[in-house]
Order: C-alpha cells, then sequence, then structure tokens
C-alpha cells in the first residue's frame, strides 16, 4: 500500500465506513487530496509566518526591555540619565557635580560617561594617590597635592588638615587633635568621588597619649561605583631619636587606617577593587606618612 502524505491522512482517518461504498469514497477523496492539500500548504505558510513575525516582535521587544532595564540599573547609561540621577541625588555636592557635568560640550559628556566605565581609571587614580613622607608644616592648618591623568581629564587630590592647633604653634597645650585625610577624584571637572579618613588624638602636651577613635566617609556621585568601607582601625606607634652626645629623645604617632571596598560594573560583570587608607601623625598633627594604595 502506497503511503500516505499528512494531509491524506487526515481525510481517510475521517471515513468510518468500511462498505463497498465506503471504499469508493475513501478512494475519491484521497484522489481529492491533492487539490484541497493546495490551500492547507497556503494557509500554514501564512500562520507560520505570522509566527515569525510575532515572534521577532517578541525578541525585539524582550531585548528593548532588557536595555531599558540596564540603563534603570546603570544611573549613568546616558548623558540624561546621569544628569536625573545628579538631580535626584541626596549626596552631598550632587547640585555643584550636575552644574559642571551639564556645562560639558556632548562629547565631553560622553568621554566622561567612557571614563566612568572603565575600571581602569578607579585603579590608575587610586594608585596615584600614593604614600607621602613630608606632610604639611606646623604653620599650615590645611595643605593639598593634586595629580593630573589622561592629559588632564582626570585629577586626583589629597588634602590634609588639622585642628584644635594654633597656627605656628610651638609650645603645645593638653588637649584634642583631629586631622583629616582626603582623597577626591575629579573627572572633566567634576567630582564624582572622595574618600576621607578623619583621627582624633589626645596630646598631654608633649606626646599623643591615646588615639580616640577614627572615622571613615565618602561621596560618591559615580553612579556606577558601589564603595563601603570596613570598620575603622586605630593604634599608637613608638619613634625615638637619639643624637651622638645627647640623651635620646622618644614617644608616640597616632595611627589611623581603612578598607575600602570598591565594586565596579563593567560589561556585564563586577569587578572589585580595594584600596587602604592610612595615615600617621605626630603630635603636632602633621601627617608624617599617609597614602591611599592596594590593600
Amino acid at each position: 500500500m502506497p503511503l500516505l502524505t499528512s494531509s491524506e491522512k487526515v481525510v481517510l482517518t475521517l471515513g468510518t465506513d468500511h462498505s463497498e461504498h465506503g471504499k469508493y469514497e475513501s478512494d475519491f477523496r484521497k484522489r481529492g487530496t491533492s487539490m484541497t492539500s493546495r490551500p492547507t500548504h497556503v494557509t500554514m505558510a501564512a500562520l507560520g509566518a505570522a509566527v515569525l513575525l510575532v515572534g521577532t516582535a517578541s525578541h525585539v521587544a524582550a531585548a528593548e526591555n532588557r536595555q531599558s532595564a540596564v540603563q534603570q540599573r546603570d544611573p549613568a547609561a546616558t548623558p540624561s540619565a546621569y544628569a536625573a540621577y545628579l538631580r535626584h541625588s541626596h549626596e552631598k555636592g550632587a547640585a555643584d557635580a550636575l552644574r559642571a557635568f551639564q556645562a560639558l560640550t556632548q562629547a565631553e559628556q560622553s568621554k566622561f560617561l567612557g571614563y566612568l566605565h572603565d575600571p581602569a581609571l578607579l585603579k590608575s587614580a587610586l594608585d596615584k594617590s600614593a604614600g607621602q613622607s613630608t606632610g604639611a608644616p606646623l604653620s599650615t592648618r590645611k595643605s593639598t597635592d593634586m595629580t593630573s591623568l589622561y592629559n588632564g581629564d582626570v585629577v586626583i587630590g589629597q588634602e590634609r588638615t588639622v585642628s584644635g592647633l594654633p597656627v605656628a604653634a610651638r609650645a603645645l597645650a593638653s588637649g584634642d587633635r583631629t586631622v583629616n585625610y582626603t582623597t577626591y577624584v575629579k573627572v572633566l571637572g567634576v567630582k564624582v568621588i572622595k574618600l576621607n579618613l578623619e583621627m582624633i588624638f589626645h596630646s598631654n602636651g608633649r606626646d599623643i597619649t591615646k588615639v580616640i577613635k577614627a572615622d571613615a566617609s565618602k561621596r560618591n556621585l559615580s553612579g556606577v561605583i558601589s564603595l563601603s568601607h570596613e570598620k575603622e582601625k586605630t593604634w599608637l606607634s613608638n619613634w625615638s631619636f637619639c643624637e651622638r652626645g645627647k640623651p635620646c629623645d622618644s614617644g608616640h604617632l597616632a595611627n589611623a587606617s581603612v578598607i575600602w571596598e570598591g565594586n565596579v560594573a563593567y560589561r556585564g560583570s563586577v569587578i572589585q577593587i580595594d584600596k587602604k587608607q592610612y595615615m600617621k601623625a605626630n603630635v603636632h598633627g602633621k601627617l608624617t606618612d599617609y597614602y591611599l594604595h592596594n590593600a
């Protein structure tokens, strides 16, 4: 018996009469299938095209939804999204950052967002906040160092301030001293990151007797970098100086440090960049060492 097509099988299964009349009727239907199969193929083709169109539209809609979701998760996906992010931010300095960003040209705004999404920027910027050994002179309450990267597009600033000590004081009174060490990153004139470590210590007028506490704080207006920190650490360290023919001098230095944990979303993955911020001060509040580098 010859093999039947799928359309022939459908027609034949409808017959229930096994008489001679039914046999001829089945044969007639079999012969007629060549006539009815054409509209069936056309119908199926039309349905297939409709399904294909619906499926293509669904894929396009899904892709657009995914792109929209990514932009919603990334406040710096577009210039308008970043401006809206700054406009609704409660971070201190957001209004200044918004004005500076809007003052950029469209090309500069696109370049700015490119910098924000480049994890190498954060790493290289913070690596440039390397240790120093001089600190501020005793007659200065505040001092600042700046380093430029990417042909001046990125500026890293380091500030040291001391309070609770009269300017140019030589004879110290007992009391508490507050020292701040701040690192900030500016991209095309927009300050996007600021990390601050504050330390309070007590002096008896001759030496540091206790580190009272340390506090870490941040300002993060990048929109793409997540920043947190571990518990601050404080301790006293010893120093001594001996000059030939004279009695040795010794005392204590105040130390404070904090570990910053940074996560940068980049091309579908998350890159972690951890940094240690550290400072050491003498009894005058002068930073004898400070840095921000890899933890």
